[in-house]
């Protein structure tokens, strides 16, 4: 996966909370950072810092700046949806002639046409405006690369955002025109 914030969970090795989180994040795949505020007091510092109560809250799951005290899974995952994009997966629509990305319920695309019979033109990319601005259109655009060269489609970037992404990585100079 490309482009992961720091995550850090603060918790206790006895707490089943904290080793469910741990489960989890293992399963998922996600490189993390284990504190455990017990052991450590300088993690358990760390801890307070984050909160104005100054309390020693855990199990605290932080993903970057986005601080997350004990969160149900279906939160956790639309957190890390949103803030980790190469973790999701890119779905082509070859009725609509598009590639998707869905972020907790919104899309992100790469729409095309199809000119002879192998070759795509990329003609537009879109992200949902409230979700721009956190690497989703470069990470889109690159799965879509990664998802047309997998299926033996050649294509050609006419979007001009596609084209920058394309011009800034010379490995797909060879399979995007």
């Amino acid at each position: 996966m490309r482009n992961i914030p720091e995550i850090k969970l603060y918790g206790e090795k006895g707490c089943m909370k904290t080793h469910y989180y741990q489960l989890l994040l293992n399963k998922i795949g996600l490189p993390y950072k284990f504190l455990d505020v017990i052991e450590n007091e300088d993690y358990a510092a760390e801890l307070r810092s984050l909160y104005t109560t100054n309390k020693l809250n855990f199990p605290t799951i932080t993903i970057g700046s986005k601080k997350l005290r004990n969160p149900y899974k279906d939160e956790l995952l639309k957190w890390m949806h949103k803030l980790i994009p190469s973790m999701l997966e890119i779905q082509h629509d070859k009725k609509n002639k598009k590639y998707t990305l869905n972020i907790n319920g919104e899309e992100a695309l790469v729409e095309y046409v199809i000119k002879k019979k192998d070759k795509m033109y990329l003609v537009h990319s879109e992200v949902p405006y409230n979700l721009r601005g956190k690497g989703i259109g470069k990470e889109l655009v690159l799965k879509t690369f990664e998802k047309l060269t997998e299926e033996g489609y050649k294509a050609v970037a006419v979007c001009s955002y596609i084209k920058a992404v394309k011009n800034r990585d010379p490995n797909w100079s060879t399979i995007i025109e």
